[in-house]
Order: C-alpha cells, then sequence, then structure tokens
C-alpha cells in the first residue's frame, strides 16, 4: 500500500483500477451541480430535482479539473446527477483529455440508464474522452427512487466498457434491489436501516434522517467518529481539512471548495486549490474553530450569538449541523452555499 501511495495517481490506477486507487490516494471532486434527479433522504448536499439548473461553465470545469488533478488524487465528477447534463459534461471531458487532466470517472445514481443502446452509447464516449471507470450508487435510499433494471443496467455496461477494477458499485441479487427500494420506501424499515447504518447526520440526512436516532447528551459525543473515520474521543475535526490526511475535497459550481459538505474553505476562483492545499485551510477563522476544537468549538462561537443547546443531539455530525445552520447568517461566506442550507432553519430556541 504504501509503496503504491508514493506512485502518481494514473499509475496507481493502471496498476489496481480505479476502485481500489481510491482507497490509497484518495479522491478529488468536480460537484458539477447540485440538481439531482432523487432525492435520498440521507443526501449531504441537499440535492434534489427542485435545486436550480446552475452547473459548472465549459470554462470552469476544465480549470477546476485542472486544479484537481494537480493534488494527485482519484479524480471524479459528481453531483446532484452530472449525468442530467451528459452532453456538457462530455464536452468538459473531451477537452481535459487533450491536457490529459480527464476525470477518472463519473458518479451516477443511474436514473438515466433507461435502455442499453444509452448506456453502453454514453460509456464509450467517456472511455474514449479519457474517463476510466464509473461510481453507481446503490442503498435504500438511492433504490426507494431507482429502478432495478436502470442499476442492473448502468453496472452491467459500466463493466463491459470499463472493467470489473474500475467501476465502484454494489453487486446485489434483483431480491437485493428490490428489498432496498421496499426498505426505502417504508418509514419504520428505513428508520431501522438508518439506526443499524447511520450515515452523518447533516443536510437532508440532518433533517429527515435524525429523529430516527435518540439524543444523547453533548459530552458523549466526543467519543463519535469523524465522518471518514479517525480517531474517537476527539473534540477536533481536523483529520477532515488537513491537505495530507483529508479524505475527499470538492469543488462546486461557484468555485467553492469543501471537505465536509456545507463548510466552505477557499474559492477556486480565487486562490487555486493546489495553492491553499499547500498553504493548508486554517487562515480561515471559523474553519480554524472546526480544525482545532470540532463542533464543540463552534456551539461555544453559537452560544455567544444567542444559540441555546439541546440537552443532546444524536451525533457529533448532527451537533455541527444544527450550529451551522443557525450560523449561516453571520458567516454566509463559510456555511454555504444556499442550496446545502436555505430551506432548513434552525430548531426552535
Amino acid at each position: 500500500m504504501e509503496e503504491l501511495k508514493s506512485l502518481p495517481v494514473d499509475e496507481v490506477i493502471s496498476k489496481v483500477g480505479v476502485a481500489r486507487a481510491i482507497g490509497i490516494k484518495h479522491v478529488a471532486s468536480l460537484l458539477f451541480t447540485y440538481k439531482c434527479t432523487i432525492s435520498c433522504k440521507h443526501c449531504l448536499f441537499n440535492c434534489s430535482p427542485d435545486q436550480p439548473s446552475i452547473r459548472a461553465s465549459f470554462e470552469d470545469g476544465v480549470e477546476f479539473l485542472r486544479q484537481l488533478r494537480a493534488t494527485d488524487r482519484v479524480v471524479h465528477i459528481s453531483g446532484g446527477e452530472p449525468m442530467i447534463y451528459y452532453d456538457e459534461v462530455l464536452k468538459i471531458c473531451q477537452t481535459a483529455q487533450k491536457e490529459n487532466i480527464s476525470p477518472h470517472f463519473i458518479e451516477t445514481n443511474a436514473s438515466w440508464c433507461i435502455n442499453d443502446d444509452i448506456a453502453r452509447k454514453r460509456y464509450e464516449e467517456l472511455k474514449e474522452a479519457g474517463v476510466r471507470g464509473m461510481y453507481i450508487s446503490c442503498s435504500p435510499y438511492h433504490q426507494a427512487f431507482v429502478l432495478p433494471d436502470r442499476f442492473e443496467r448502468a453496472r452491467r455496461w459500466a463493466v463491459e466498457i470499463f472493467g470489473e477494477e474500475n467501476v465502484i458499485a454494489a453487486n446485489p441479487s434483483r431480491r437485493e434491489l428490490e428489498r432496498m427500494a421496499e426498505i426505502g420506501r417504508s418509514e419504520a424499515l428505513l428508520a431501522e436501516y438508518t439506526r443499524k447504518h447511520t450515515p452523518r447526520l447533516v443536510g437532508r440526512a440532518g433533517e429527515e434522517l435524525a429523529r430516527f436516532l435518540p439524543d444523547r447528551p453533548i459530552e458523549e459525543l466526543v467519543g463519535d467518529t469523524l465522518w471518514h473515520g479517525g480517531t474517537s474521543g476527539e473534540k477536533s475535526c481536523w483529520k477532515e481539512f488537513d491537505p495530507q490526511e483529508m479524505w475527499e475535497i470538492h469543488i462546486d459550481p461557484y468555485g467553492n471548495i469543501q471537505t465536509c459538505c456545507g463548510i466552505i474553505i477557499g474559492n477556486a476562483n480565487q486562490i487555486p486549490l493546489p495553492d491553499m492545499m499547500e498553504k493548508g485551510f486554517t487562515s480561515n477563522e471559523i474553519v480554524r474553530i472546526v480544525y482545532e476544537e470540532g463542533p464543540f468549538g463552534l456551539l461555544k462561537l453559537a452560544v455567544k450569538f444567542g444559540y441555546k443547546p439541546r440537552k443532546g443531539y444524536p451525533q457529533k455530525c448532527n451537533l455541527c449541523w444544527e450550529v451551522r445552520k443557525y450560523l449561516r447568517p453571520y458567516f454566509p461566506g463559510t456555511f454555504g452555499p444556499e442550496e446545502i442550507y436555505d430551506r432548513y432553519q434552525p430548531m426552535d430556541q
């Protein structure tokens, strides 16, 4: 593993494939749009069909890929659902290929995959544009909306075109897919599933799923792990904001740089991502608080602005979400963009 980690990302992918390379080199994403074909209850970015049709421009898309590829991570285009704007995404990939900065994979929920011809054609075109693989989401949250045959078709053709080692997707049976859909559409079953497979309770998950878990005293939340693992028992969230340690980093259509969803740590239109990663992100006072003290530091800040803490929260990340909603009007440049926050208000004080 360590030997592979020292190699350039493209070389790692050539040796082990996209799926394994993610765990070795970690990821960087062009979050192309917040608009999506579905509204998963666990969506940290609050993506849905109701979001505005804002996406990265052609010029920004190429430039952001250029910056993301400079991180030497596995780069992908995500959303929302980027395949809503397939022609635009393809054009960006085709242009990026001329500089050898094509994304390594595209993330999708497979809702677009209505027949074999479309699946085969799009995958072949993306491969010709330098894309190496696909990530196809699969869970009760997704399958509540996406028909089983669309996921199966998306996966089957992705493996055919890109190879199994370059496809990140579960391989459930038809019955398992149908069961996922059943769980996702049932309040009682989804509550049970959420308690057994708890997502990070921010964004829509912080609104739709947090109610399925009991509140715990704030002092107990210190023992929670971070979003991508890490040592429990720490108040800080340093690992999510350290350029060398963070699991993933995103640039959204506005150029906002994010690692934890909804905390803006910079803007790629103002200071390029590689420059920011070299210097670190803690020049932002609010980001430094999260880095050093985690949501407990944000809680102290919110109290100064009049926030009255609840007796408990179901999760460390949910405490962060609730406090961020309260602080957003005071720090809109750090807690944003509006797609993630503005349909949700702080709980009554």
